[in-house]
């Protein structure tokens, strides 16, 4: 459902810097459906790491007069859930009559927008609509009401502009709100997630907005996963990784906006024909990445050129870890249960479905390599299935004689066993820091892709 461009009873005032707030807010996070309530927990735990959060569902507790069980030592509450104004009056008016209640921030649908002043004068501190949810918003919230603020200045809201970011699922047309982004232009589809080149209304810095359809928040165990992979990469601050620069739930699906990375892909740089020297130190950029993923038992299991983009001062980054999986399991898809990954670039143990940890990386890694210093992949077919029986039985391929001498480190990469490969991505950078110490002018020449 669309939002107008401007609501002006929904938002708290804009957030306020981390340290404003109580050190470890104790939050109540009041929400029947799991999945949501795992949503909320992940995007508050991400902003705010020292918070202790209980999770709490409303529909295994008591709600009947002040006899509440929860939240009894809380500095502020989430409720969620709320699809009606009398289910909203109603859980104010009992949350309110227990003594000291902490700040209650709630979470309305669409249907209750109109509705807002008099949720404020029933009790609630703020009221956020749930689904276009900001993680910045609903933390600054949180900080703001535990900060000592007077109620006046906690209740307090100004104007919200969303974009509305319209686009099919499952064959039908929906509009989802982003509170202060607007979109541009899709940048990519499909039935996993939706990304969309977008800019922040304010200022019209330009970011990415990612969509994950396939983590609906009422299917609590893939939303799972999702927050898994939220939890860590973003805990990365950017190092090595596409920078988070806030997340949410919109509709049915969380949602992440991301750093605009304006130098490009891997890809454009190899049509463009690399040197030796280039692929050399742009796989040891790729390596140095990989331990930041591996250090959080993740693999990237999607890792290529696509995958693989630059800063504007040649910083290398990893994007996109929709199919990232945790060390010892296996990257299938839950629906269809078939093996998720881009068959050019995947390891033996994936293409059979097998439990991967970052040896499968290094292995892709490998084939990227190769590619740079030859301008062809290792292993091609005419369809997946002929890819990847290759991957998994023919030799590594020889390097053309001028060098042939990085021949070792590319037969290690793409070891079929993942034994015989690099134990891990540090051992590739110890293998490859003596080849970035030599002269790169004895490596010169241009690689075409042809």
């Amino acid at each position: 459902m669309a939002l107008n461009n401007e609501t002006p009873n929904l938002a708290p005032l804009p957030p306020l810097p981390v340290h404003a707030g109580v050190a470890e807010p104790r939050i109540s996070v009041i929400v029947g459906s799991i999945g949501y309530r795992r949503l909320l927990t992940t995007l508050i735990r991400a902003a705010l790491p020292l918070a202790k959060i209980e999770e709490v569902d409303p529909f295994s507790q008591t709600m009947q007069d002040a006899g509440i069980s929860f939240g009894t030592t809380s500095d502020i509450i989430v409720l969620g859930g709320i699809g009606t104004e009398a289910e909203a009056l109603s859980a104010l008016r009992r949350l309110r009559a227990r003594e000291s209640c902490p700040p209650i921030i709630l979470l309305a649908s669409h249907e209750l927008e109109r509705l807002a002043d008099r949720l404020l004068a029933a009790g609630a501190a703020a009221v956020l609509l749930k689904d276009a949810l900001s993680q910045l918003v609903l933390t600054g919230a949180i900080l703001r009401l535990t900060g000592g603020a007077s109620a006046d200045t906690a209740t307090a809201t100004v104007p919200r502009r969303y974009g509305q970011f319209a686009f099919n699922v499952d064959g039908e047309r929906v509009v989802l709100a982003i509170d202060g982004v607007r979109p541009l232009a899709t940048m990519s589809a499909s039935t996993m997630a939706q990304v969309m080149s977008a800019e922040t209304i304010d200022n019209r810095t330009r970011v990415v907005v990612k969509f994950f359809l396939s983590n609906p928040y009422h299917d609590a165990a893939t939303v799972q996963k999702f927050c898994d992979r939220y939890a860590y990469f973003s805990s990365l601050n950017g190092r090595s990784v596409v920078r988070y620069l806030d997340a949410g739930i919109a509709g049915s699906w969380p949602y992440v906006v991301l750093e605009h990375l304006a130098a490009g892909d891997l890809r454009r740089r190899m049509a463009n024909g690399l040197s030796t020297g280039a692929a050399v130190k742009i796989i040891h950029q790729i390596a140095t990445a990989l331990v930041d993923v591996h250090a959080g038992r993740f693999a990237h299991m999607d890792l290529k050129p696509e995958n693989i983009f630059f800063r504007g001062d040649d910083s290398l980054v990893l994007i996109d870890f929709n199919i990232s999986t945790r060390f010892g399991c296996v990257a299938r898809s839950a629906a269809s249960h078939d093996v998720m990954g881009s068959p050019f670039y995947m390891s033996p143990e994936q293409g059979r479905g097998l439990p991967i940890d970052g040896r499968s990386d290094l292995y892709s890694a490998g084939v990227i390599f190769y590619e740079m210093l030859t301008g062809e992949r290792p292993f091609s077919g005419e369809n997946s299935a002929q890819v990847i029986f290759r991957h998994l039985h023919e030799e590594v391929p020889l390097l053309p004689s001028r060098i042939r001498h990085l021949q070792p480190i590319v037969d290690l990469l793409l070891a079929k066993n993942p034994d015989e490969r690099y134990a891990g991505a540090t051992e590739l950078l110890a293998a490859l820091r003596p080849l970035l110490e030599q002269d790169e002018g004895t490596s010169a020449s241009l690689v075409s892709t042809g």
